[in-house]
């Protein structure tokens, strides 16, 4: 589901994953609404994906709007893994 180059973000609630996807396909940046992989879904059942290249503005443009994600996760050597970041990025 999520490639090397990949990130996926969670939400605490599936409408918050539909306003930042909203708001980011209005801002240019590409991204989806995907199912949240099982092992990592607390709460909300859905994920924006998007590339690792787009994830600094795309963290800009959600944190204009005060609607940073609660997790961000990638892949490390096939597993899937939380990054930390910082919510004023």
């Amino acid at each position: 589901m999520i490639g090397d180059n990949e990130r996926i973000v969670l939400f605490n609630s599936p409408t918050r994953v539909m306003k930042a996807e909203r708001l980011l396909r209005k801002a240019g940046l590409a991204c989806r609404m995907v199912p949240a992989p099982r092992e990592v879904a607390e709460g909300c059942a859905l994920a924006l994906h998007f590339a690792i290249s787009d994830q600094e503005n795309i963290f800009h443009t959600l944190a204009a709007a005060k609607l940073m994600p609660k997790r961000l996760y990638g892949k490390r050597q096939g597993e899937l893994v939380a990054i930390v970041f910082s919510e004023e990025t």
